[in-house]
């Protein structure tokens, strides 16, 4: 599988062949589009669980089998406050936003200033900007933020060593 962003006048060439976007522009989800090759694809919606599967992998991720599990296993809910250190590839955040859906909200902070950014542009192309704030934050040096304190229904450290952050919360 892989993402793309229509675009009149582009191609996606890959071994099946050549396929316009042109050809596949106003056309429903679900539709088979044909290669000059004979090659074919499905024009497919994007949903959270299909982002999963083509993002770019900036880290490590978690995929749907372990996401379903922890989002079942947690209760995360629509109108749920989740904070979640270590952003990473947003893979985790993009479903968590889409498990608090329309009314909860999604604080992700990795340490890394280019990730967040990076996942912002995610975010914004798939549609969940609205429900994700992305920051810059050390958890295990700065420890947690101040103004969530009480607030957060759940709190997922996705780090190498969570247990290093435990005690500064």
């Amino acid at each position: 599988m892989k993402a793309v962003k229509e675009c009149e006048n582009s191609v996606l060439q890959n071994r099946f062949g050549v396929f316009k976007n042109s050809d596949w522009i106003g056309k429903p989800f679900g539709s088979i589009i044909f290669s000059n090759r004979g090659g074919f694809l499905y024009l497919l919606a994007s949903t959270p669980e299909l982002w999963t599967l083509v993002l770019s992998h900036r880290t490590q991720i978690l995929y749907i089998a372990d996401i379903s599990f922890l989002i079942m296993y947690l209760e995360v809910v629509p109108g749920c406050l989740v904070l979640e250190f270590g952003t990473g590839s947003g893979s985790l955040t993009t479903l968590f936003a889409s498990a608090v859906v329309p009314t909860g909200y999604v604080y992700t902070f990795d340490f890394h200033e280019q990730r967040p950014a990076s996942a912002r542009e995610d975010f914004e192309r798939i549609g969940i900007s609205t429900l994700v704030t992305m920051g810059v934050r050390d958890i295990q040096g700065e420890g947690f933020p101040d103004q969530f304190s009480g607030l957060a229904d759940y709190v997922f450290l996705d780090l190498p060593q969570p247990w290093l952050a435990i005690p500064s919360g």
